[in-house]
């Protein structure tokens, strides 16, 4: 399998909706738990999430399976 860059639009699209997803769940989950909403809390869940999504997700893996 060869390693591909995948373009900058692409790896900031998946940051920031992974990061949305995951601190929109967190959110959720504080309503559950009864606790305070906290805007400091969602973008740093969404920011932080978003980033290291983004940088996990970088590379797009093909598998060149070439006939002769």
């Amino acid at each position: 399998m060869e390693r591909e860059k995948l373009p900058l639009k692409t790896i900031i699209k998946t940051g920031l909706l992974s990061g949305l997803f995951f601190a929109v769940t967190m959110a959720a989950f504080d309503y559950f738990t009864h606790e305070p909403f906290s805007i400091m809390k969602f973008l740093f869940h969404g920011l932080f999430f978003g980033l290291l999504m983004a940088i996990a997700f970088r590379y797009k893996y093909t598998n060149n399976n070439k006939k002769c």
